[in-house]
């Protein structure tokens, strides 16, 4: 059956930013081999990593539309005569519609109190100054003391305790990462959590980096010469500087590998509270954690991953000097706020992240790319609402259901044909399948973004004002007690982790739920009115990307209702085992330039359930599609009739992937970042697809990893 030309203005745009983004010679580019390349290489020609950034890609460009749309919502008025949807303005009742524009006015005035930078000049570091006096009074050094060997004593544990309390309560992580959510083994319950932290620096390697230490030591010393508490201290910068990065760099000795602490049979851990005292007594959790919890909540029992950490920060801690320790949890205060404020006293920070990230020191983003970012992460909610009332369609909500219903009919068809899985856990996974909670585009509980009562008692208490660094003084200790006040009630699954306009998704275990904001469901990814191989090949991909990780390494450990429990046989194990083996040794092989200019490999483990998710995510979304597609086929593109739709579905998947990134960027993604490279990302996926290998009639059709 021949195909009609689509020549509609939306696909004469796929097809041009398809076309550019194309290398100029790919009819001669080998794709079994250069897929890459293929694919990206106009995209690479085209675009240069902007000054404010360490990287740029497909994604980036959807991010800055969206962020843009962000902007143009926070600088207008009201949209009173918009009549969108059901809850636009104009179709709300009176009464709502007032409720609507207060939230309106909330994020504009919190917009504008981050925008106005001669008032934050003026101001200086004055306010960030006030919240280190707190921290040094909380802990207190005898001004002949900074830069000596007083140790910590026994009778210091308390006032540390107190002052990591004060840190938890401006939403300052210091030596633990102290939170409270979901219980791996009961999703309905709420627990505490604790989880390593303690390092400045992105990963323990860092560490190991003497151009790193050294650079990062003298911005230690320009700051705490200027920012820290006393005139002694100041004068000691440089050996407080130095006992910081050593007690960072013995943390960061005995810190877990970032692969184990995304292991659930790893970070597991459940022990009475009273038994974290005595694991870490120099740091005194459990007075913190008491100190923390709702006055009606008995705190019995906590997650403690990797209790042996704990044991450990401890011991480093009480051979510290107080004034060490004050100075680090003053360093701690000020990473968190230095960006609430426009004074040179901070400037040091901002020079030093932007050269470890291979940016220009004094670069610096728009102010407004800026303010919008901070009104997203606090009142993220309310902004989310304009945003669907600009970006987002009932349709397309309806579209999104519809492929993602599609992706599990063909999951669940590739678990039926396993020969290797035994056929009691088909079953139990196959109603895992059935019970995965779809999250398209907002939620509508926890809060309902249509309703503006709710979205106003969402943020209750909270009172905005024009002082930006008191406005994100009161948004992050809002969050710390929503947190901490979620212990003894039932789990809330109908929140969500990811603002509306965020570019992205997720699948999370404890719940079995997976979530694509309205952000990700934007052109080039997804649209209404184009072939499906262009929203199959993007967009289905990401949605079977979410589902696979629902059976990757991490995932599989959830049953149907999100518990973490052995649900698997032995012989199902082992024969995953088998096959995740392949994934491993197979991205490990992919490598990016090192600092000293060798190669340095992707951590095939540490980037496992990505790789299994991104070969399983396009083979039920190339399955979903090719059945939409039996009684319908799709129109042609203009200009691109060089390629199949077959072999389009996965030059628009590569296309998302288009990307380039800072050399120092990518080596920190080596070392932190669960996903692969994005060029690793095409190169592996497509040797890991049948159908790509046939439909590109490639000499080796068989995949050279398989799992779903």
């Amino acid at each position: 059956m021949s195909s009609s030309l689509c020549q509609t203005p939306s696909c004469i745009h796929a097809a041009s930013e398809l076309l550019y983004n194309l290398s100029p010679d790919y009819q001669t580019i080998d794709p079994c081999t250069n897929f890459d390349t293929l694919v990206c290489d106009g995209f690479n020609g085209r675009h240069d990593i902007p000054q404010d950034k360490t990287s740029y890609s497909t994604g980036t460009i959807m991010s800055e539309n969206g962020q843009t749309t962000l902007r143009h919502i926070l600088e207008s008025p009201y949209p009173s005569s918009s009549e969108h949807s059901s809850f636009s303005p104009q179709n709300l009742i009176k009464v709502a519609a007032s409720t609507d524009e207060e939230n309106f006015l909330m994020i504009q005035e919190a917009y504008n109190s981050c925008m106005n930078e001669t008032v934050l000049q003026n101001i200086g570091a004055a306010p960030l100054v006030s919240l280190i006096d707190q921290v040094a009074a909380s802990f207190p050094v005898a001004e002949g003391a900074y830069g000596g060997d007083e140790p910590l004593g026994e009778a210091d544990f308390a006032a540390l305790s107190e002052t990591i309390l004060l840190l938890e309560r401006l939403f300052v992580s210091s030596f633990v990462g102290l939170t409270a959510g979901a219980d791996d083994k009961n999703p309905d319950v709420v627990i505490i959590q604790a989880f390593p932290r303690g390092l400045s620096l992105p990963s323990p390697e860092y560490y190991q980096d003497t151009d790193t230490i050294v650079t990062y030591q003298a911005m230690l010393e320009d700051v705490f010469s200027a920012l820290l508490p006393t005139n002694s201290s100041r004068a000691s910068a440089k050996e407080l500087a130095k006992s910081v990065v050593e007690l960072e760099a013995k943390i960061a000795s005995f810190t877990p590998p970032p692969e184990d602490q995304s292991d659930v049979t790893k970070y597991y851990n459940i022990v009475n509270i009273a038994d974290v005292g005595k694991i870490g007594p120099a740091i005194g959790l459990d007075s913190v954690i008491q100190a923390l919890v709702p006055e009606n909540y008995t705190a019995d029992t906590m997650l403690l991953a990797f209790p042996e950490f704990l044991g450990n920060v401890s011991e480093v801690v009480s051979q510290a000097s107080k004034s060490t320790v004050q100075s680090y949890l003053i360093w701690q205060l000020i990473n968190v706020y230095s960006s609430y404020v426009e004074a040179p006293e901070t400037h040091p920070i901002d020079r030093f992240s932007n050269s470890l990230s291979g940016k220009d020191p004094d670069t610096k983003p728009e102010r407004w790319k800026t303010c919008v970012s901070y009104v997203d992460s606090t009142l993220g909610w309310i902004l989310s609402r304009f945003y669907i009332e600009a970006a987002f369609s009932d349709e397309a909500k309806e579209y999104g259901d519809q492929i993602i219903l599609d992706i599990k009919h063909q999951f669940i068809s590739k678990l039926n044909d396993l020969s290797w899985m035994d056929d009691s856990v088909k079953k139990l996974a196959v109603n895992k399948v059935n019970n995965i909670d779809q999250k398209i585009g907002f939620p509508t509980t926890s809060p309902n973004i249509t309703n503006p009562d709710a979205l106003q008692a969402y943020y209750s208490g909270l009172a905005i004002s024009d002082s930006f660094f008191n406005n994100t003084v009161a948004s992050n200790a809002r969050e710390v007690n929503r947190t901490w006040s979620a212990l003894g009630k039932p789990a809330d699954h109908g929140e969500w982790g990811m603002q509306a306009d965020i570019v992205n998704a997720y699948y999370n275990p404890v719940g079995n739920e997976i979530v694509f904001p309205a952000g990700i469901m934007q052109f080039p990814v997804f649209e209404l009115g184009l072939p499906g191989y262009v929203s199959y090949g993007a967009f289905a991909s990401v949605a079977g990307h979410e589902l696979s990780h629902a059976f990757d390494n991490s995932g599989r450990h959830y049953d149907e209702h999100g518990n973490f429990t052995d649900w698997w046989t032995n012989n199902t194990v082992q024969e995953f085992d088998k096959r995740a083996t392949c994934f491993v040794d197979q991205y490990n092989n992919f490598t990016v330039q090192g600092n000293d200019g060798e190669p340095l490999h992707v951590n095939g483990r540490l980037t496992l359930g990505e790789n299994i998710a991104d070969a399983g995510g396009v083979s039920a979304a190339f399955a979903a599609w090719k059945s939409r597609t039996e009684s319908a086929p799709d129109q042609n593109l203009p200009g691109l009739d060089f390629f199949s739709h077959e072999q389009l579905f996965f030059v628009f998947y590569a296309n998302w992937w288009c990307g380039k990134v800072r050399k120092e960027q990518a080596i920190q993604y080596i070392y932190t970042d669960p996903h692969s490279p994005t060029f690793a990302r095409v190169l592996g996926t497509t040797a890991n697809s049948r159908a790509f290998r046939e439909s590109f009639n490639c000499p080796v059709k068989e995949p050279t990893c398989e799992l779903w």
